[in-house]
């Protein structure tokens, strides 16, 4: 069976495009959005620089594990335990590789952390320059 690739209509281009809030935040900027949709979207990008930094440490230790086994198969090979060493070179690397896979995953899901910290600025500043306006202090985060 041949797989067909379905061709996306201009419609459902449109409606998939307006659906994604983060891109037209970076196309037409946050002051076309209500307050509501802009605490709502403050929330959610504090939720995935949450989520961002907890699986960025745990591919840090991850990395730090690789290079542990790796310390471990050289002072196998001096012990002269040919099996423990191999053992240890094989977690390395498998280590190494969960440390590169899961970075590009990193980079192809939240693109980077930068990237968010840039869009959360954003939205604070509308909103306190919104409380500003209306005489309020902008002093909730």
């Amino acid at each position: 069976m041949r797989l067909r690739y379905r061709k996306e209509s201009p419609i459902e281009r449109l409606e998939r495009e307006a659906n994604d809030d983060f891109g037209l935040l970076k196309d037409i900027g946050p002051e076309y959005f209500s307050n509501y949709h802009l605490l709502y979207l403050r929330e959610l990008i504090r939720e995935r620089l949450d989520r961002f930094d907890r699986l960025k440490k745990i591919l840090m230790l991850l990395g730090g594990s690789g290079a542990g086994w790796f310390m471990g198969g050289v002072a196998s090979l001096l012990l002269e335990w040919q099996l423990m060493a191999a053992l240890s070179y094989a977690f390395a690397i498998l280590s190494m590789v969960g440390f590169g896979v899961g970075n590009l995953w990193l980079k192809w899901k939240y693109d980077s952390r930068g990237e968010l910290m840039h869009t959360l600025l954003d939205v604070e500043e509308e909103l306190s320059k919104r409380a500003i306006a209306k005489g309020r202090g902008a002093t909730s985060h």
